[in-house]
């Protein structure tokens, strides 16, 4: 049986190992970037080193849960609450930006975080407070097994739900993701695509009201 806590730094080699190989392949994460680099290992290196980043900036700002099963991290879940505040750039500089940058430059870095911003837009412009569920990652080994639905069931909803909200948003770049959110309770809102130079990445928003 999973049990979920608040992620402490203790926890950060396990859960960064299980949010970097949950997110491989991922369009706006290593997508973006096939392609960029001379070898597979280069790209793969990056993509790391750029997840991790983006992880550790986002838990600055946002609510971070672990589920733990047999002393070992199966899932994590990053929510951002109605009354937090957006992760910005300083966020991002003292997370690993500066390595990125070195990689591909200040220009496609600020280009990737355009389109990071934009992946968010139609979530944003929704007027009423909102949980916004960030990043749901299961351990690849344990995929398949109801992990990532008992995530948002048995945890995400009740955790919403104590604390008086009564809507979830959340938005995916991978298509094969679709079809388990409008499974767990979510409505598709809207389906578009977006462009970083010449690739064109998918971007599906969802919501939940409770």
């Amino acid at each position: 049986m999973i049990k979920y806590k608040h992620y402490d730094s203790s926890y950060e080699a396990e859960v960064l190992k299980v949010f970097t190989e949950s997110f491989v392949n991922y369009p706006l994460f290593w997508g973006a970037f096939e392609g960029r680099f001379k070898s597979e290992s280069k790209l793969h290196s990056f993509y790391e080193r750029l997840i991790k980043g983006i992880f550790k900036a986002t838990v600055r700002k946002d609510e971070c849960y672990i589920g733990i099963e047999d002393g070992k991290v199966r899932v994590v879940v990053v929510v951002e609450k109605p009354s937090d505040k957006p992760v910005g750039f300083w966020d991002y500089a003292v997370s690993g930006m500066p390595g990125i940058i070195a990689r591909i430059g200040l220009r496609d870095t600020l280009k990737f975080m355009e389109l990071s911003d934009k992946t968010e837009i139609v979530v944003k412009s929704i007027p009423e407070p909102r949980w916004h569920l960030y990043f749901l990652a299961v351990d690849p080994k344990y995929q398949s097994r109801g992990i990532g639905s008992g995530a948002i069931q048995d945890f995400l909803i009740p955790l919403v739900r104590s604390n008086g909200g009564n809507l979830i948003t959340v938005t995916t770049n991978s298509e094969k993701n679709v079809a388990f959110y409008i499974k767990n309770g979510f409505t598709l809102v809207k389906e578009e695509t977006l462009e970083y130079k010449t690739k064109a990445i998918g971007n599906w928003t969802f919501r939940m009201d409770l």
